[in-house]
């Protein structure tokens, strides 16, 4: 994977936001035969779009927004299907990554950990045609992670990366 790759998935859950009320995972909470809670299974969603827009002063167009997502589904055997894009916008250069994996995930002492068994990697580098592509590349990460309440009374999933540099909050599709 390229310098460039692993510096914009690295990007994807690098960002930081500000936590409420935490809950943390017990022993004693409900989980499956694979071991994974029953509040963490079915779909999750993070995203976040750049508030700050500007325009091109030679052409008159706005510019790309920068912005990411991540959504994964989690099956109660332990089975996980996982998407995030990370969009970057610098005056007229506009650099994406998609990645797609599919595995399983493992869930023990407050630690969620993607195991990836079959991966896709694509992007675009400053709208050049300059494009690549991998497969399996993908590799584990591990997060803590947390059930939190939000200011409107919703479970939000919270995964912070194991240095502690990156936190992100997950929501249910609406």
């Amino acid at each position: 994977m390229s310098k460039a790759t692993r510096f914009l998935a690295a990007s994807v859950l690098g960002l930081g936001l500000n936590a409420s009320l935490v809950f943390y995972p017990t022993a004693s909470q409900a989980q499956n035969d694979a071991g994974v809670p029953t509040e963490l299974q079915g779909e999750w969603r993070y995203g976040r779009i750049s508030s700050i827009q500007y325009q091109d002063s030679y052409t008159g167009r706005p510019a790309a927004p920068n912005g990411s997502s991540d959504q994964f589904q989690l099956a109660s055997n332990g089975n996980y299907q996982r998407r995030r894009l990370i969009q970057i916008t610098t005056y007229n250069c506009t650099s994406n990554l998609f990645i797609e994996e599919k595995g399983k995930v493992k869930v023990e002492a407050g630690r969620l950990t993607f195991q990836p068994s079959d991966s896709t990697s694509q992007g675009q580098i400053c709208n050049s045609g300059r494009t690549y592509s991998s497969r399996n590349s993908a590799k584990p990460e591990t997060y803590q992670w947390s059930i939190e309440t939000n200011d409107y009374g919703q479970q939000v999933l919270v995964l912070e990366t194991t240095d502690g540099q990156g936190k992100a909050h997950y929501g249910r599709p609406q």
